[in-house]
């Protein structure tokens, strides 16, 4: 079993993932980082045309394989869910030829619970469903999911592009619409961004202070309701790590070092 995920700019997250992955994690597993920060002057890297390098030395640094993924094309495409569109299919083209179980999880999201991949593995793969006009579109959020490359069908008309009206993953509708059996589908469940706060908190979380203490304090919430998100009771979801609404890359950092204490 494989877990991966897509980095664009920062190698903090990398150590969260590799140190809570390793605490709750309850399977062999190999992690796996697609390396896709700019090596030209961006707004998701803060112009800083280094951290593509900095990426892999933290990754040698840790024995984690990284691969890079081809990003030339960024310089002109500018916006961020075709850039995340196209890194997903570029991951997917590397599941289709190296056939195996995978959780992709997000840059920015981390581990706080043990979690066992059998929860997924009775299915052939588990999704966040996202729904637009009026629920008549279905498709895919790219965040996380869980893919057994081997029992999954038609994964030839299964790609991470957008549609009209729809962001990153809107054409996995079309792979959706295909499946007659559903019920091979594990729908995974989630705490929505600003939606939630402390009463909504899964209970064993609830001692958690510095947990607790940095979803208070995040300055990104609205209405005293949390931007952060959390996945199956079990991961915990950052939110906006790759930097697509482009806040202060320093204010940024900030907030990472202090998830980080919160965390680790």
């Amino acid at each position: 079993m494989k877990v991966i995920t897509a980095v664009i700019n920062n190698p903090i997250f990398i150590e969260m993932q590799y140190y809570t992955l390793k605490k709750h994690m309850k399977c062999d597993y190999e992690f796996i980082v697609f390396n896709d920060a700019k090596n030209f002057p961006d707004f998701s890297n803060g112009n800083d045309i280094h951290v593509k390098q900095i990426i892999i030395d933290t990754c040698n640094k840790l024995g984690i394989q990284c691969i890079n993924i081809p990003n030339e094309r960024h310089k002109i495409e500018t916006q961020a869910s075709i850039r995340t569109a196209d890194s997903m299919n570029y991951i997917l083209k590397y599941q289709r030829a190296n056939p195996d179980k995978y959780l992709l999880i997000d840059s920015d999201m981390f581990l706080i619970d043990d979690f066992h991949i059998d929860e997924f593995e009775k299915y052939n793969c588990a999704f966040v469903l996202q729904t637009r006009y009026e629920e008549t579109v279905k498709y895919f959020w790219n965040g996380i999911y869980f893919l057994d490359i081997n029992k999954m069908t038609n994964l030839e008309i299964f790609n991470w592009n957008c549609s009209p009206g729809c962001d990153t993953g809107g054409m996995t509708h079309k792979w959706f619409n295909r499946q007659q059996d559903k019920s091979r589908i594990y729908f995974i469940k989630y705490l929505q961004s600003c939606t939630w706060d402390e009463n909504d908190l899964p209970e064993k979380f609830k001692k958690n202070k510095k947990l607790i203490t940095f979803l208070k304090e995040d300055p990104r919430n609205i209405d005293d309701k949390y931007f952060c998100e959390i996945y199956e009771d079990k991961f915990f979801h950052y939110r906006a790590g790759g930097n697509w609404e482009h806040r202060k890359m320093k204010d940024h950092v900030e907030l990472t070092y202090k998830l980080k204490n919160a965390l680790l």
